[in-house]
């Protein structure tokens, strides 16, 4: 596990950081980005994100600097779900296993302070590292969205993968207490 990796709320001074991230083609493409940013649509979105209704976005941090974020997005009060997505806008920070350590704080914040049942997610078949990273994460794979996404151009496929509170639990059981102790 990586050292000094936090998440906080985004804030308005990511915006112009996170720009430069969502301008990157390695970000955006596997993002599914569908319109170029602007500072202004994402200081927006940060604004939107902070009142917390339905998305719950953070920044990560690695050693002392902002690297990326990780959110639950799409949350359904009634079925007490949500989707999760991350990306690393720094290259650098990414193969050293900060987007594992976020992607286990993020759950750990929807399943036990937000009290969700289901994290959802999508990633694109060519996104192999992803889908690997998810797997191990304790997500199982539900289904194939077909040519779902628009990657560089071309219709391919999307998994469907989740992760439930009991599986969560069950798979941290010998590092953290349950979370349904927590709540």
């Amino acid at each position: 596990m990586p050292d000094n990796c936090q998440l906080r709320p985004v804030a308005p001074d990511d915006a112009e950081r996170m720009m430069r991230w969502l301008l990157d083609p390695e970000v955006a493409d596997n993002f599914g980005m569908r319109l170029r940013p602007t500072l202004s649509s994402i200081q927006q979105w940060i604004e939107k994100a902070s009142l917390g209704q339905e998305t719950h976005a953070w920044a990560i941090h690695h050693r002392a600097a902002h690297v990326g974020n990780v959110m639950l997005d799409c949350i359904d009060t009634f079925l007490q779900s949500a989707r999760l997505s991350i990306y690393l806008g720094e290259a650098s920070a990414r193969g050293q296993g900060v987007a594992s350590h976020a992607i286990r704080l993020a759950l750990e914040q929807g399943f036990s302070t937000h009290g969700l049942e289901r994290i959802w997610l999508t990633v694109h078949e060519r996104n192999t590292r992803a889908a690997l990273l998810y797997t191990r994460a304790g997500f199982r794979i539900e289904g194939v969205l077909r040519q779902d996404f628009i990657f560089r151009g071309e219709r391919i496929n999307s998994i469907l993968m989740s992760l439930l509170r009991m599986e969560f639990n069950a798979n941290n059981a010998g590092t953290a207490k349950s979370l349904d102790s927590q709540t």
